[in-house]
């Protein structure tokens, strides 16, 4: 990815294929739709800038809350009672881990993309400003992706920075239906039928 260490499908299958995924049940509203913690993204890249690799769900959320401590301290301090906060702690935690599984379908898939010819940039900062998870460059077109899981939960998501973002350009919502995934480990991965789906858009199909 851009501003990103590049790996391959085979090395990401290969780290993710053991890695263990969990969720915690907790909802609250508050955190998981009104509050606008420090980016997500930002640490995903982090780390994989620092340790040429995919982190565990575990690392990712540990990293997250090491690379951002003083600010949410913070944060917590000004918003909630300190009787709220370990409630909102581990909301947030619960929400960090709920993300992780789309940063890592977003590598694959520009992985995917660019082993399949096309031009594709990742921008973190776009990422969070925009609302946008990757851009195909492709005979003068700039189309920006949004990826994003047939679920409830996604589609709520995808609403949500819908309506936070003002979105100009080509854009085009990739859908992965289960039945078109490819499953490694705890894993759903976009596969060659996403990328046909792009190409047809460009009109590359």
């Amino acid at each position: 990815m851009s501003q990103m260490y590049n790996l391959s499908t085979r090395e990401i299958e290969q780290q993710i294929a053991n890695y263990a995924l969990q969720f915690d049940t907790l909802k609250d509203d508050e955190i998981e739709w009104r509050y606008q913690p420090p980016p997500f993204v930002a640490t995903f890249v982090a780390f994989i800038e620092e340790h040429r690799r995919v982190p565990t769900q575990v690392e990712f959320v540990e990293h997250y809350v090491a690379q951002n401590r003083t600010a949410l301290n913070a944060e917590f301090l000004r918003k909630w009672t300190r009787a709220e906060h370990a409630q909102k702690k581990r909301a947030l935690l619960a929400r960090v881990a709920h993300a992780y599984p789309s940063f890592v379908r977003d590598l694959y898939f520009c992985a995917l993309l660019r082993e399949q010819g096309l031009h594709v940039e990742y921008d973190p900062t776009q990422d969070v400003e925009e609302g946008v998870d990757l851009v195909v460059t492709h005979a003068g077109r700039r189309v920006q992706l949004h990826l994003f899981l047939a679920s409830t939960r996604a589609r709520q998501g995808r609403a949500k920075k819908n309506r936070r973002h003002h979105f100009a350009g080509e854009h085009l919502d990739i859908v992965l239906q289960p039945d078109e995934c490819k499953s490694v480990g705890a894993f759903w991965l976009p596969t060659l039928t996403h990328v046909q789906m792009v190409k047809l858009f460009l009109g590359d199909g």
